[in-house]
């Protein structure tokens, strides 16, 4: 005998424990509606079985089995209240298609698969699917229904810039391809698919090889779009590379271009590693032994921004760009961190720079345009009115119920982000690790199939939501989550334009929401909210 339930997107099911049941609900038009057919097995096990949707939405249901994956360091020295179980383990985590044994059924477990319904723009008013659990003979084992009110309204665009970095070396390492070669563009394209279907719509460019997670005095692969060439003492640059990934990127989705930081991280001491031919060999010149205030560098960051800047203009990102000087400078770089600015702002002029960052009194004493706050940083920056604001999460947050994604955390504690963006009113969101293949610091490469944790050195899931996989991803379902906040916040704004900020604002703060970390630890009551929103949307 088959047992079968519906299941919603925020619960992972595990095997010795029975999942609670979900009814459905309604959605907007363009909006992705994830949940889950959860089935327990009384007999012997199957395998090759399948799961077949019947009904006038089916065209637009995909089903992707769940795959289980280590999860390994997990912060345990701080955290809340707010995580699963179990510490360490194995955790329902990859969405990936069926292989050969198709949809395997053990004896007296529960498993579950992965529906998403893409919502078509001609829906509207209620629907049945039935979904069939069947043998590997075609014979129906168990049936579901799943009925859904489709709104006929269309979800807003999203207000928000949102970054989450891409890892370009990771990307060639992973695919054994070449940087921004014809094969990399191939792999990379796959990458910005999934990359903006979640949500993402701002880009880290590597304009010079990205000085993030790296060992002092080490090297990160070589990810340089901007082409050096030193002749007679000159500094000859060609931005033929960066035209080409930029309109690639565009033509791909993406509105926003960040530049790769000018400065290493965590104060910007050094230079970035940046590679120039001279007499036909190329060499570096410039890392980690040039200070980053020598007058070697602060001549070559003249040459390349008189270059640069028309370039700029040339292909229309003057709206639409931001320059980093150091990610997460710590208080004491202050000064240097002035110094910095000063020397990049007298070429930049009104484009702006940004940073992630903990310590207000960076914006405070007008050394960042835009600052990138920390999450449980992010009440400071309140206090000295941050005209123009960024938010971020990362290993960090995990000890006052803040939003993250961490593999050990609940699905619905990284889902809330969207409600609490929109509560917040900050005009962008930032997170480091789309795709980051490397331990810490990059001292080697890791399997994020078998490493969930960048070498046992980062809370598992902090590095990565997707993996790699043939030529392209696979989504983690903690990427459908990253999704769904965006969806959400997509559907605020939507409520917005109907009945006011002011008002869609009371119902969130009597929803119990309230920057970023208060707001009702509940799955039950996140997806209630959004039934809530719907109804609202729909004029009920």
């Amino acid at each position: 005998m088959i047992h079968s339930k519906l299941v919603s997107s925020l619960e992972r099911v595990f095997p010795d424990r029975e999942p609670s049941a979900w009814e459905g609900g309604f959605a907007l038009r363009g909006e992705r509606v994830n949940f889950q057919l959860a089935f327990y097995n009384e007999g012997t096990p199957l395998v090759r079985c399948s799961v077949e949707a019947e009904g006038e939405l089916a065209a637009n249901i995909s089903v992707r089995r769940i795959v289980f994956l280590p999860y390994s360091y997990t912060h345990i020295d701080r955290k809340d209240d707010y995580y699963l179980e179990n510490s360490s383990g194995l955790i329902p985590e990859l969405l990936a298609p069926f292989d050969s044994l198709g949809l395997v059924l053990p004896t007296k477990q529960w498993c579950a698969v992965w529906v998403s319904l893409d919502v078509p723009a001609w829906a509207k008013g209620n629907y049945e699917t039935i979904f069939s659990l069947k043998d590997g003979n075609g014979n129906v084992l168990t049936s579901l229904s799943v009925k859904e009110e489709i709104i006929e309204e269309s979800l807003e665009k999203s207000d928000l810039v949102v970054t989450n970095w891409v890892h370009y070396d990771c990307i060639a390492n992973a695919h054994g391809v070449e940087p921004f070669s014809e094969g990399f563009y191939l792999v990379f394209k796959e990458y910005l698919k999934a990359y903006v279907a979640i949500g993402n719509n701002m880009l880290l460019t590597p304009i010079f090889t990205p000085p993030l997670d790296t060992e002092k005095g080490g090297e990160r692969r070589t990810v340089q779009l901007v082409k050096v060439e030193i002749s007679g003492g000159k500094y000859l640059f060609d931005f033929t590379e960066f035209e080409k990934f930029v309109r690639f990127a565009q033509e791909n989705g993406i509105e926003y271009f960040e530049f790769s930081h000018l400065f290493t991280q965590w104060g910007g001491e050094c230079c970035p590693k940046i590679v120039a031919t001279r007499e036909g060999k190329e060499e570096r010149i410039f890392g980690w032994e040039n200070d980053s205030l020598s007058e070697e560098y602060a001549a070559f960051l003249k040459a390349f921004f008189r270059a640069f800047l028309p370039e700029i203009a040339h292909m229309g990102l003057e709206n639409r760009c931001f320059f980093h000087l150091t990610d997460e400078p710590p208080t004491h770089s202050l000064p240097r961190y002035e110094a910095l600015r000063k020397m990049v702002k007298g070429e930049i002029g009104r484009l702006p720079t940004m940073d992630a960052m903990s310590d207000p009194d960076y914006y405070a004493r007008g050394l960042v345009d835009v600052p990138v706050a920390l999450l449980n940083a992010y009440p400071k920056f309140v206090g000295v009115h941050a005209e123009k604001l960024f938010v971020y999460n990362c290993c960090e947050t995990t000890h006052s119920y803040e939003s993250n994604r961490l593999m050990n955390m609940p699905l619905q504690r990284g889902r809330v982000l969207g409600y609490q963006l929109y509560e917040t009113g900050v005009q962008g969101f930032l997170h480091w690790g789309f795709n980051f293949y490397n331990t810490a610091f990059s001292y080697g490469t890791v399997d994020p199939y078998r490493d969930t944790s960048a070498g046992g050195m980062l809370p598992s899931g902090d590095s990565f939501i997707v993996y790699p996989y043939e030529k392209g991803v696979l989504y983690s379902m903690r990427a459908e989550t990253v999704r769904e906040a965006f969806q959400d916040y997509r559907a605020l704004k939507t409520l917005e334009r109907k009945i006011g900020r002011e008002k869609v604002l009371a119902l969130l703060h009597e929803e119990g929401i309230q920057g970023y970390s208060e707001y009702p630890r509940s799955a039950e009551r996140h997806l209630a909210f959004r039934g809530r929103i719907n109804s609202l949307i729909k004029g009920e």
